[in-house]
């Protein structure tokens, strides 16, 4: 285990961190209200109001994700350059990582509009069967891998990178990351059916930040204290629920 790598930057991590959560709370709260929707009357898969929420927040999403790595990347190396932010092996995993989750999204989304407007003598034929396969199979697995590869980069790069957070931020920070990695580790899981690859991934991310950071230093990272609480407590969770399953697990 590394020791505590000292402070390299003044860049806003902490602040960094802070929107990102935001935007991914946002994302999961909007979806959760609009889950149960009818599909519309009409041509329309979509409403309109979800066809503009389902692009623009994800949208919000990534950006706050580029940023994140930007000033991460910044805090590292002490200025921006091409090399940094576009051809190092990090910066390549980072964006095709970005790239494979908003296609896996895009892909879960159009399927699952198109799944919920089939007329009834459709639902049990061969149609229903392959548009379920890219909402639930290709849609999430690529959004999770995505999810998976461009936390990866920021952990291992961001751990240690901007100042310590104290008091009531640590509470925040935890709280937010139990709201959103650990609910995005269980809902593709549960929902997605991606169990396995749920696991594995919450395992590595896991393995990689208790190897950078020792863990009384988790809470007290900015970056750390976001990613870490919910990917690991949803990983155990996880691997708790599938035992008393005995399968796959899922929702009462």
């Amino acid at each position: 285990m590394r020791t505590t790598t000292p402070v390299r930057g003044t860049a806003p991590v902490a602040r960094s961190t802070f929107w990102l959560m935001i935007s991914l709370l946002a994302w999961e709260i909007y979806q959760g209200i609009r889950s149960g929707a009818p599909a519309p009357a009409g041509d329309w898969a979509l409403a309109p109001v979800d066809l503009v929420f389902l692009i623009l927040l994800p949208a919000l999403a990534a950006f706050a994700f580029a940023r994140l790595f930007l000033v991460v990347t910044q805090s590292v190396r002490g200025s921006l350059n091409v090399y940094s932010v576009i051809s190092s092996p990090f910066a390549w995993i980072f964006w095709v990582g970005l790239a494979l989750a908003l296609i896996g999204h895009g892909i879960h989304i159009a399927g699952h509009a198109i799944g919920r407007a089939l007329p009834d003598i459709y639902l049990e034929g061969d149609l229903a069967a392959k548009i379920s396969f890219l909402d639930t199979q290709v849609g999430y697995l690529l959004l999770g891998f995505g999810f998976f590869l461009t936390t990866a980069v920021v952990l291992l790069l961001g751990q240690g990178s901007g100042q310590r957070i104290m008091g009531a931020e640590r509470v925040v920070f935890v709280l937010g990351s139990l709201a959103t990695f650990g609910v995005v580790f269980i809902y593709l899981a549960v929902e997605g059916g991606q169990l396995i690859p749920a696991i594995a991934g919450s395992v590595v991310l896991s393995v990689l930040g208790f190897w950078s950071l020792p863990p009384y230093e988790i809470t007290r990272d900015p970056i750390a204290a976001f990613i870490m609480p919910g990917t690991f407590l949803s990983g155990l969770a996880l691997i708790i629920w599938t035992v008393v399953v005995g399968g796959q697990p899922t929702w009462p």
